[in-house]
């Protein structure tokens, strides 16, 4: 059984939904009418190779040819596409003409002897000429956006070879793969790894005929297992991208996965495998399409075998996963705020720090918040493993009260260079003061045993209140908490509540008290707040809230799981 044996169903369905698609193509950007195209190139190639006649074959490609079409009024006389918040764009122009080179490739056997197929090859040949000189000199804006345009140029190759291609190919191959010992892409994204980076990296191992770039891919791919939550999400709280705050299923991994399980022989990976062939994915029949294009997934897995329980760790990104029979934990401290100073698109900006999963119960973040300076939620800048279960996430910050200036700074007219201080900018030249500081240390010990996650927050420095957030998945039932009246938030004040899915339950506890000292609230910092706006995520919330500085305890029991 290969790929498309089990992934054959969800592409059929896309490619039924767009035989009967009515809106209209000048609304679509380029990338979706090209994956369109492909989708029904694909159907129509799958169609004559099984010897079906479910429908009249030529008008897939006529449907599709009407895409075409509209695609090759979209390119700019220099070759890129218009269309899209990156304007003409070679990175985004190369996602659109990788699709034109796999719609190309499927639609090869068929050029000589099927006339649609050979007018819809020609009209897709242009459009490649017309992009190819754009992606041979043009530029990029993300770490991805190399190994994008470095694979088009790839498949741009494989149909009309050119030592040009493969010299800028290697341009880019010559500033190495980013991804860490850990099997992290620089992004550290499921997202762009699954749809961008490991894509880009197995085609150009098998046009250049180069083995060895297919390192990084089975690298990545062990990270993934390592990520693989209980649910068949991959955790993504590290990533620096849009899925840092999303779940990500595994559906998208799936050729990936079983073209290397299948090459390496590998039954973690096979197992995997299986199950994403057939889970939820964007454009499954583009997918399919693209599958198609290589002939390890025409190949049956290896049998499959179960992830290992155990801790796995990733070190630069300061991450932690234990996988155990009933629960997972995944701690992270590895956010990139701190040092940064600041949010920002392209940075890992998420304050969870604490993740539980057990059962059908599912504890998606847990934060810390405190009124400091409107510097945000606790965000670990340091995980240790202290052995037998246990770890320490650590956090320091600080912020300060500006002197006056000293006399060789100072200006009659009070002009002043308007300066960043960290927290906001003004006409200070903060850089020529000294500041008396303020200081707020944070540590959360977390221990781990058979039915338990016990939290130790102790909190050093200022004098603050704080609230620690647990946000559960939606779909369940609390018991034992109250309402804070000031904040309308749920807190626990005293004892031990419960969050009950179904037959599953996690408790947590003790309350911590309540009260215009120490309210429930969730503070996502200045960076948001300044513009209206906040992090916090979705779900069921509930707060245990106390001040610093001191030491609290709380317990998330998860012994009734499966009860």
């Amino acid at each position: 059984m290969g790929f498309l044996d089990l992934a054959g169903t969800a592409a059929d369905a896309d490619a039924a939904r767009l035989r009967q698609a009515t809106d209209d193509p000048e609304t679509l950007q380029h990338r979706e009418l090209m994956a369109r195209a492909l989708t029904l190139v694909g159907a129509w190639v799958r169609n004559e190779r099984t010897g079906g006649a479910a429908r009249p074959t030529d008008d897939d490609l006529a449907t599709a040819h009407g895409w075409v079409r509209h695609l090759a009024t979209r390119q700019s006389p220099g070759g890129t596409f218009v269309g899209g918040d990156n304007v003409l764009s070679p990175p985004d122009s190369a996602f659109t003409v990788n699709d034109v080179c796999d719609a190309l490739e499927l639609l090869a056997p068929y050029r000589a002897t099927v006339s649609t197929a050979a007018a819809l090859a020609a009209d897709l040949d242009e459009i490649v000429h017309r992009a190819t000189p754009a992606l041979l000199t043009g530029g990029v804006h993300t770490p991805n956006h190399r190994w994008e345009i470095a694979a088009a140029l790839a498949r741009v190759h494989r149909l009309h070879p050119d030592p040009a291609l493969v010299e800028r190919i290697d341009e880019w191959l010559a500033e190495g793969p980013d991804i860490d010992a850990d099997g992290l892409w620089s992004e550290r994204s499921p997202n762009y790894a699954a749809a961008v980076s490991c894509p880009s990296f197995l085609v150009l191992a098998s046009v250049l005929g180069r083995p060895e770039l297919l390192d990084p891919v089975r690298r990545s791919l062990d990270a993934t297992l390592a990520l693989l939550l209980p649910d068949d999400t991959v955790e993504t709280v590290q990533s620096r991208r849009q899925d840092q705050s999303q779940p990500f299923g595994i559906g998208p991994f799936a050729p990936l996965l079983w073209h290397v399980a299948v090459l390496d022989g590998r039954a973690d990976l096979a197992a995997v495998a299986a199950r994403a062939a057939v889970a939820d994915t964007w454009q499954p029949g583009a997918m399919a399409a693209r599958a198609m294009t290589d002939p390890v997934l025409e190949r049956p897995l290896p049998a499959g075998a179960p992830l290992p329980r155990g801790t796995s760790t990733f070190r630069a990104a300061r991450l932690v996963h234990v996988r155990e029979a009933d629960r997972d934990v995944v701690l992270f401290a590895g956010s990139d705020v701190p040092a940064a100073g600041h949010v920002r698109s392209g940075l890992a900006n998420s304050p969870t720090f604490l993740r539980v999963l057990a059962g059908a119960v599912v504890l998606t973040d847990v934060r810390l918040s405190r009124e400091f300076f409107g510097l945000g939620p606790f965000r670990p800048t340091r995980l240790e493993d202290l052995g037998a279960g246990r770890f320490r996430l650590t956090e320091r910050v600080s912020a300060g009260y500006h002197q006056p200036l000293a006399p060789e700074h100072r200006r009659a007219d009070g002009d002043y260079a308007l300066a960043d201080e960290g927290r906001f900018s003004a006409s200070m030249a903060f850089g020529s003061r000294t500041a008396d500081e303020v200081a707020l240390t944070t540590t959360v010990d977390v221990a781990l045993t058979a039915d338990t996650v016990t939290l130790d927050i102790e909190t050093a420095g200022a004098d603050v209140p704080w609230s620690l957030q647990l946000t559960f998945r939606d779909g369940g039932t609390f018991s034992g908490v109250s309402t804070d009246a000031a904040t309308a938030e749920r807190v626990l004040v005293t004892g031990t509540a419960s969050y009950r899915v179904g037959t599953d339950t996690v408790t947590f506890g003790p309350g911590n008290g309540s009260g215009p000292g120490q309210p429930a609230f969730y503070a996502p910092g200045q960076d948001y707040a300044f513009l209206g706006g906040t992090d916090r995520p979705t779900g069921s919330h509930v707060h245990v809230t106390g001040r610093a500085p001191g030491r609290t305890r709380v317990v998330i029991g998860t012994p009734s799981v499966g009860s």
